[in-house]
């Protein structure tokens, strides 16, 4: 088994979003890992910006929208997942050279005691 990208198999389906996919992420066991949003940040062209304008890269967000890892897991998970994102993202005109990830808040899955449920 591949030390890397063979840790974790992405499903990628496009979206209504121009530019954002939708994503499950199984281990190499074929196990449920993740449900991930991914939106590529594709620069503008030079073209059409000021002549001093920076010069930016292309990226890719990941918004993590449901998982079954353990915080001890997120480290190697995101290690492991920016590489598969990249090279699935990678085109002859978008190279993204990071991934930037986002979790739900642990308060969002905490329900308030309070508060009755409410549907997601």
């Amino acid at each position: 088994m591949n030390q890397t990208q063979d840790l974790y198999k992405v499903d990628l389906m496009r979206t209504l979003w121009e530019n954002t996919y939708r994503g499950t992420v199984f281990n190499y066991e074929g196990r449920y890992t993740a449900t991930v949003r991914l939106i590529l940040g594709i620069p503008m062209d030079r073209d059409s910006v000021p002549e001093n304008a920076p010069v930016v890269h292309p990226y890719v967000t990941v918004l993590v929208e449901d998982t079954v890892l353990t915080p001890s897991e997120v480290l190697d998970f995101e290690a492991v997942l920016s590489k598969v994102v990249i090279q699935r993202t990678a085109s002859q005109y978008f190279q993204p050279d990071r991934c930037i990830f986002f979790y739900p808040s642990p308060a969002d899955a905490v329900p308030d005691k309070e508060e009755p449920s409410r549907p997601r």
